[in-house]
């Protein structure tokens, strides 16, 4: 059982960082979108590949959702733009 509990931990805490962040965007007046790593790579013009080895780095703001990666357009150009990570 003690599986399932930290399961539910896991799940309840991520659930809380994702309405802490959709809050936050609504407080500064924009939706926040999160962009699979495809949407993303056409977004800003780059190879998948390059989305995919820029997370994998931790150059880029990467938001996990069980095995699957999500990005906000919004903090990746940010991060960028302020010299972040290459």
């Amino acid at each position: 059982m003690s599986g399932s509990t930290s399961l539910e931990a896991i799940l309840e805490s991520l659930l809380r960082r994702i309405v802490r962040e959709e809050i936050h965007a609504l407080q500064n007046g924009k939706e926040a979108e999160l962009l699979t790593p495809e949407e993303l790579a056409d977004r800003l013009k780059v190879p998948r590949s390059w989305v995919y080895e820029q997370s994998r780095q931790g150059n880029i703001p990467t938001h996990r959702i069980g095995k699957y990666i999500r990005f906000n357009l919004a903090e990746v150009v940010s991060q960028k733009k302020n010299g972040g990570p290459s």
